[in-house]
């Protein structure tokens, strides 16, 4: 890879994480105004639970996403990054571009 497409990768993980961090920092602060007691009518009560529920979602993917993004940028400044884990392979670029912190190939991924 060259020293631009490097810093290319490098920038876009980067971003994501950023976006992810806000969306994670959202949820977050959406959850603890949802310690909130819940509103005395049942249907509004099961409407609110259900939203905790989702908000804990998304900040749980939120997580992990950004954990597999700093694993792709060590494995970026490892010189690792676009080689499969577990055949050792190049990984498809086009399997980066639609999800670049992809570990394995396509074949090895299925």
């Amino acid at each position: 890879m060259t020293p631009v497409a490097i810093d290319d990768v490098r920038n876009r993980l980067l971003r994501l994480r950023e976006e992810l961090k806000v969306r994670q920092g959202r949820a977050e602060r959406d959850l603890r105004h949802g310690l909130e007691p819940l509103v005395a009518d049942a249907p509004d009560q099961a409407i609110q639970l259900q939203n905790d529920e989702v908000l804990r979602e998304i900040d749980s993917a939120a997580l992990v996403e950004v954990a597999q993004i700093d694993a792709a940028l060590a494995r970026l400044d490892k010189g690792l990054y676009g080689i499969c884990s577990r055949c050792q392979g190049a990984i498809d670029p086009r399997r980066l571009a639609a999800v670049p912190h992809a570990v394995t190939c396509v074949a090895c991924a299925g």
